[in-house]
């Protein structure tokens, strides 16, 4: 059971021509900075360990961006969705027949 982390980009510092230019060297392209500095705050990265967040906060702040890291909480092994007793459709659309059978049954 490992906590996660997400890395938040709140803004830059820096300015925004330079910021822009860093963040190319990092890989990210010009559409999608123009989305995280226009919706700021946005999440840029979600499901981290502590060490990766801290790389990540690390070369954006480096790169003249405002970041914060945030964590997300623990997840279980109980919550994965292997564990989980899902019904299959087949199943649910059975149990619709018979309640609609019932109500025919009450109102007949």
């Amino acid at each position: 059971m490992a906590k996660k982390y997400r890395i938040a980009l709140f803004g830059i510092k820096a300015e925004e021509e330079i910021f822009r230019q860093n963040m190319a060297k990092l890989g990210v392209s010009g559409s999608a900075l123009d989305k995280y500095i226009e919706r700021a705050p946005v999440v840029l990265k979600r499901d981290l360990s502590l060490e990766e967040a801290r790389k990540y906060a690390e070369a954006i702040i480096n790169a003249g961006g405002f970041v914060n890291i945030q964590e997300t909480g623990e997840w279980p092994d109980k919550y994965s969705v292997e564990q989980k007793n899902i019904a299959s459709t087949d199943d649910l659309f059975a149990a619709q027949i018979v309640v609609l059978n019932r109500k025919r049954k009450i109102f007949v």
